[in-house]
């Protein structure tokens, strides 16, 4: 507040002028209007010989806390549903220009998992902290919450900044894509609302203190719907496609299956190399010149399938339970594609080599 303009309300008050009269003087003078109601605002409408200022927004450590952890809270709920909605894009609309097809990963699952623990915590914190302003209006101009929501506000402009001019140089270089425009809107999605409350809400808190916590209200719960629609089925969709954790368990053995499968080939390869024939069985791969990391299955715990065909041929088995996720790509090299493998018992042919 304007020391100046504060010393004039004082001693304009202690005079027995009437608000009105020093308000109307006040916009003649050129003062803004929102910095002379804050002003009269900050003086109680007492009948008494001297001007008697209202209290002063003062804020607990408590709350500054809570209020510190909500706006870590809103802005890991903001990212991670910004990488939840990325993925979702990738998986769902693949670019002609990439060359890999984006999967489900654990990066998604970890997106996710923010998501669900930090959109509630923000919402109860939000409510509780909204709950202390409704109680006292003045708790509203507390100088962390102004100093928080206005670095809000800096990180989202600066985010729908550089949102619109990757938007326009994406068009000035050709390459508009369905993926690249609704990952735009998506940051959009994210950014507007945020900033739109918070600047809305910074704005009445400075023209009307009294009053800004009921107007608040109505905007708060539009504004909460909405973000609980649109989080409840973006998190839905996402767990839909990364799948169940029963799925993303089993996606998790078949890998490590895989890799089982990987290390017994490299040191069925040495073992040719270093006795000029084929092991008779996978046991014969557990001596201490050899580097297995298994032969037993991590889920049932019976041996891999090994079967020589002829020669230097042979066969690795294993049961999976399900599709290899990257098995629609078709721009990765064979040496990765022969692993690839479908739900139930799938048998590898292989070829020994020895090490040149």
């Amino acid at each position: 507040m304007n020391e100046e303009l504060r010393r004039f309300i004082k001693e304009s008050l202690e005079r027995g002028i009437d608000r009105e009269s020093i308000r109307s003087v006040l916009l003649e003078a050129g003062w803004q209007e929102r910095d002379v109601r804050s002003a009269l605002a900050a003086y109680a409408e007492v009948d008494f010989p001297v001007a008697v200022p209202r209290p002063r927004p003062y804020l607990h450590a408590r709350e500054a806390f809570l209020y510190l952890v909500s706006f870590i809270a809103l802005y890991v709920f903001a990212f991670s549903l910004g990488a939840v909605l990325f993925g979702l894009i990738d998986h769902t609309f693949s670019d002609s220009l990439d060359r890999y097809r984006s999967s489900p990963s654990t990066a998604d699952a970890t997106a996710i998992a923010a998501v669900i623990v930090a959109f509630p915590l923000y919402l109860i914190l939000m409510r509780r902290l909204t709950q202390a302003v409704a109680t006292d209006p003045e708790r509203r101009q507390s100088l962390v919450r102004r100093w928080l929501t206005y670095l809000t506000l800096v990180v989202g402009a600066g985010i729908i900044l550089g949102d619109i001019i990757a938007l326009l140089a994406s068009l000035l270089t050709g390459d508009p894509t369905v993926n690249f425009f609704l990952k735009v809107a998506a940051v959009l999605l994210i950014v507007v609302p945020i900033f739109g409350y918070y600047l809305w809400d910074m704005r009445q808190a400075e023209d009307e203190v009294s009053a800004s916590a009921a107007r608040a209200a109505p905007i708060l719960r539009a504004l909460v719907i909405a973000a609980v629609l649109v989080v409840v089925a973006t998190v839905g969709y996402s767990i839909y496609v990364v799948g169940t954790p029963g799925q993303q368990r089993d996606v998790r053995l078949d890998q490590e299956r895989i890799q089982h499968l990987r290390s017994i080939s490299r040191n069925v390869d040495r073992y040719y190399e270093f006795n000029g024939a084929m092991p008779a069985n996978l046991f014969d791969l557990q001596g201490p010149q050899y580097s297995v990391q298994s032969i037993a299955d991590p889920d049932t715990g019976r041996p891999y399938g090994y079967h020589l065909v002829g020669g230097v041929d042979y066969e690795l088995c294993a049961v999976f339970n399900a599709e290899s996720p990257e098995r629609q790509d078709e721009h990765r090299p064979f040496s990765e594609s022969i692993w690839d493998h479908g739900p139930g018992l799938t048998c590898f042919a292989l070829t020994a080599e020895a090490e040149q």
